[in-house]
């Protein structure tokens, strides 16, 4: 690679983890990942996650289904927990009430098992009552 060329992949990695941050609050890893192997990368991925959430309307699923699957799922496959929390966030904010956020973590266990369901439930603020806290967490 030329110096020139360097400096555009830069230059495109870190817009595209800035308009990650503003949207999300933070970067994952994978984020992390992708931008360093190749920025294009992580632009198509970018691309193709908006279109799956925010692609035209009207769609099958509403946001706040669409973001229900995403805790399920994420709950599922033992995903990181901010991004559990973030998709729990997002549907509250789309009017998911904490049962279903809760009923979408419990029904990961299913594919998942409970372990999937006990690093969810603490991404989610529950906490062992050996911890000193005896709060029983909120979904968000």
């Amino acid at each position: 690679m030329t110096a020139t060329s360097d400096e555009s992949k830069e230059a495109l990695k870190e817009k595209l983890l800035g308009e990650i941050r503003a949207r999300r609050g933070f970067t994952l890893p994978v984020h992390e990942l992708m931008a360093e192997v190749d920025p294009e990368i992580l632009r198509r991925y970018n691309e193709l996650a908006g279109y799956l959430l925010f692609g035209p309307e009207p769609r099958a699923l509403d946001l706040k289904t669409r973001y229900l699957v995403l805790v399920g799922i994420t709950t599922a496959v033992r995903g990181d927990a901010d991004g559990i929390k973030w998709s729990a966030r997002r549907a509250k904010e789309f009017g998911a009430t904490d049962e279903e956020i809760l009923e979408a973590v419990v029904l990961a266990g299913l594919p998942g098992g409970i372990p999937a369901v006990e690093e969810a439930a603490l991404a989610l603020g529950y906490t062992y009552p050996d911890e000193g806290n005896d709060d029983t967490g909120s979904a968000a």
